[in-house]
């Protein structure tokens, strides 16, 4: 198969979102993000450990608090 542009491949997301805009659930959408982070809390924390932007914002201590008070809630 040839390839797509960015542009073509940009403009069938972007119609795609349109045509699927009331499909879109949020709280099922965090959930899954909630599981995936649960599932690899270790590797994402590490990771915002070593970032500089991000331990400029506290990433890892502030994912590390939404962890915990998830896992309060549960």
């Amino acid at each position: 198969m040839p390839a797509i542009s960015d542009q073509d491949m940009n403009a069938y997301l972007a119609e795609q979102s349109r045509m699927h805009i009331n499909e879109f659930n949020s709280m099922s959408s965090l959930s899954e993000i909630y599981s995936y982070v649960g599932k690899y809390t270790e590797e994402i924390v590490c990771a915002l450990e070593q970032d500089d932007a991000a331990r400029k914002q506290r990433l890892s201590f502030k994912l590390e608090q939404v962890v915990a008070f998830m896992s309060l809630e549960s």
